[in-house]
């Protein structure tokens, strides 16, 4: 009977034992709470060892994607940025559409954002958290963590374009100017609206004009009067615009164009031709834009002439006559050479042609127009194509003429031949067609200087002059901050 008695007694302490030792293994849902309560008193590293036993041990657990979670969040609460990385964003991969993933995004940004260091360093991270901010204000906008990644994104922002001006600043300083404009077109591209946007672009005003693009540096500065007019570079744009005396039209934005012509604009291609005496001390450059002629002072201009019936300027002395259907007398066909005895024989012709993209075929002049600017200085050609060009332009008494060969061109069918203008500078306009394109005569009041801006997307030819003045005197530039 005693034996019997020890068998049941032993049997008994066996299953206690067992029972024990199930109880003392903890489930999947243990380990979530400890990790929890870890996490919930800032013992993130403790947090992390449940997290990850429960990961291990319990992988289908419901609680698995959570921990994988709570894994980066703890991470990130001490700093360890680069396994908050990897955590958060193998989360983003695994789990694409669990409800917790706009917070697995923000704090995956976070962890790049909080190892920007200053504008001089590198700025990897930048970029990355930028990425990441764009993404959570794109793909979650009705959410809060939209708008707190649109403020990070604004601080991302400033950090890589102050990180631009300082690069393009460090060319600059040491004379490499191709370089800081590339750098700097890059900046106003990219970040124009960031704090330091007005002194960017400023600089690459005095930039271009060190390179000897007189024209190009006009319209940075008028794009800083533009775009920032309220600022101190502002004031100090306006007084090189004095100084350079160059042809400016705000028929296009002077932003885009600088762009553009630095290779960092939209799809229009732009070619500007300098009308400024740099250009011609540079011509052995073959890196220089072509350089046009340098007119002397023209004398004084007569009284403006008297409007016609019609109310349009009738031409100076010299200029083909217009009978009233507003056709040119054969005696003067539009040619630039039958103007007035005053003018030159020879009038100097810009070197050689510009080409404006790669034309494809026979193009077409569909209109000829003055630009909406007011005054207008500047006329336009509307083309349906690319075209190759020649151009020079003829001082006279009291009249200026440019002459535009526009080759392998034809003019459209409702074309007029003869246009004629009544706003500022111009007067008319003649169209002539031969067998080997279109030559388009434009007259106007004396002029000082051109430039001629061939523009893709849409086809067409701007072409901007500048009228002699007094000029400037050499008062100090405004502001006490240096380009620099």
């Amino acid at each position: 009977m005693w034996r019997l008695a020890f068998v049941l007694a032993a049997c008994l302490a066996l299953c206690m034992s067992a029972c024990a030792a199930h109880q003392q293994t903890p489930t999947g849902e243990n380990y979530y709470s400890l990790g929890q309560m870890a996490y919930a008193t800032h013992d993130y590293k403790g947090a992390t060892i449940y997290f990850q036993k429960l990961i291990d041990q319990y992988p289908f657990s419901p609680y698995a994607d959570e921990a994988e979670l709570k894994i980066g969040l703890s991470d990130y609460q001490m700093k360890h940025y680069a396994e908050a990385i990897a955590s958060l964003g193998d989360f983003e991969k695994m789990h694409p559409t669990s409800k917790q993933i706009e917070l697995a995004s923000y704090y995956l940004a976070m962890s790049h954002f909080n190892q920007i260091g200053r504008p001089d360093q590198d700025q990897t991270n930048t970029e990355q958290a930028l990425q990441e901010f764009e993404i959570i204000e794109r793909r979650y906008s009705e959410t809060g963590f939209a708008a707190l990644a649109h403020q990070q994104i604004a601080v991302c922002r400033e950090m890589l374009a102050r990180h631009q001006l300082l690069i393009g600043d460090f060319y600059y300083q040491r004379a490499n100017y191709r370089a800081a404009e590339s750098r700097l077109a890059e900046l106003m591209q990219k970040w124009p609206d960031t704090p330091v946007g007005d002194k960017a672009l400023y600089q690459l005003g005095t930039t271009l004009e060190n390179e000897g693009k007189k024209y190009s540096a006009a319209q940075a500065y008028t794009a800083v009067v533009l775009h920032y007019p309220h600022t101190t570079y502002a004031d100090k744009a306006k007084y090189k615009l004095k100084k350079l005396h160059q042809p400016v039209d705000t028929e296009e934005d002077p932003l885009r164009l600088v762009l553009t012509e630095s290779g960092f604009g939209d799809s229009d291609e732009v070619t500007v031709r300098q009308g400024d005496d740099t250009a011609l001390a540079s011509a052995a450059d073959s890196n220089a834009y072509p350089p046009l002629p340098i007119l002397k002072a023209p004398p004084a201009a007569p009284a403006p002439p008297e409007a016609g019936a019609s109310g349009s300027i009738a031409p100076a002395a010299g200029a083909p006559a217009v009978d009233p259907s507003g056709s040119i007398s054969s005696q003067s066909s539009g040619a630039a050479a039958a103007r007035s005895p005053a003018a030159p024989a020879a009038p100097e012709a810009a070197a050689g042609a510009v080409t404006s993209g790669t034309p494809s075929g026979p193009a077409t002049l569909n209109r000829v127009r003055l630009s909406s600017a007011d005054p207008p200085l500047s006329v336009i050609f509307d083309l349906s194509g690319a075209v190759i060009f020649d151009s020079q332009l003829q001082n006279g008494a009291g009249f200026s003429t440019l002459t535009i060969h526009l080759k392998e061109t034809k003019p459209a069918a409702r074309l007029a031949t003869h246009l004629v203008f009544d706003r500022s500078i111009f007067r008319d306009c003649a169209i002539q067609t031969d067998a080997d394109g279109t030559t388009v005569t434009v007259n106007t009041s004396p002029v000082s200087r051109f430039a001629v801006v061939p523009l893709i997307a849409p086809a067409r030819l701007l072409v901007t002059f500048t009228p002699p003045e007094q000029a400037p005197s050499g008062a100090d530039e405004p502001g006490d901050q240096a380009a620099d």
